[in-house]
């Protein structure tokens, strides 16, 4: 008889890429497991998809890497631990290998259903009346990592199954001593799986996640600052601190793809930055880089 199968399980098959991680770290832990892009006046969908699916081919640290921007933002102003909903998206999307964790779809916790009237259709094997079918069933498609991150953040600060109780309070960090908790808390309610705690703790553990959970949020970092504007380029030095940034404005043309690569940054990572919710950028806009 064919066993139960996790979420991750039951999505469409991974997607393939160049580079794989060592099957000896991941075998014991995990089950098989258009965004438009922003411009000033037009859209240009293959520019920013073309970045993000760098993804799909970078080793482990380059995806944790990539998402850890986006993570860190939403976890820290949602009282959430970083490094938890990191090890999440990992063990859900399978190293980001899923096709449903990739441009387009974004979707980096298989998530079924729709977000802001957005949604894909993916076959998934579903277990009806004894037995194994599949089925081809929506799920949430999201313009990027950070709107999957704050999606994720908003199940686990608002579900509730009863009046004045949330469901998930044993995973915020006011209410926890340190990640562990958090992780045996999600075990039997938000996975029944005994082991995933385990297995989050693993993946923590081992990338060191937990840098993503210190430090000041990216939404809160640029108040109280004195500025030197040079040409079209600002230096910016913050009160209190040594670490400094720079603002770009944004002229005709340009996408967030183009500006996160003059910068040698990242997409997520500059709307984790300037607090971006969608991909859209006009002309004039100030941007921290």
């Amino acid at each position: 008889m064919k066993s139960y199968q996790t979420r991750s399980e039951r999505h469409h098959q991974p997607k393939k890429s160049s580079k794989k991680p060592s099957k000896k770290a991941v075998a014991s832990l995990m089950s098989a497991g258009m965004m438009l892009a922003p411009t000033a006046i037009s859209f240009v969908p293959q520019q920013v998809q073309a970045t993000e699916n760098q993804y799909a081919t970078q080793n482990i640290s380059g995806f944790i890497e990539q998402i850890g921007w986006s993570a860190q933002d939403v976890a820290a102003n949602n009282d959430l631990y970083a490094s938890v909903m990191i090890a999440q998206a990992i063990l859900e999307s399978g190293y980001g290998s899923s096709a449903l964790s990739n441009a387009p779809y974004y979707n980096l916790f298989g998530v079924k259903g729709s977000y802001n009237g957005q949604s894909v259709y993916m076959p998934t094997q579903e277990y009806l009346n004894g037995q194994w079918v599949e089925m081809n069933e929506p799920f949430r498609q999201y313009n990027s990592y950070w709107e999957s991150f704050q999606d994720h953040a908003n199940v686990l600060r608002s579900t509730s199954f009863a009046t004045g109780t949330a469901h998930y309070t044993g995973v915020w960090k006011s209410q926890t001593t340190s990640f562990y908790d958090a992780t045996n808390y999600l075990t039997g309610r938000y996975a029944t799986d005994p082991g995933y705690a385990q297995k989050l703790n693993w993946l923590i553990e081992t990338y060191q996640l937990t840098r993503f959970d210190t430090g000041t949020t990216q939404s809160t970092a640029w108040s109280n600052t004195t500025s030197t504007t040079t040409s079209e380029t600002t230096t910016t030095t913050y009160s209190g601190s040594t670490s400094s940034a720079q603002s770009y404005q944004v002229a005709s043309g340009d996408t967030l793809w183009d500006i996160a690569n003059r910068f040698g940054t990242t997409v997520d990572a500059l709307m984790a930055s300037n607090g971006l919710s969608s991909e859209t950028i006009v002309i004039g806009q100030e941007l921290i880089v």
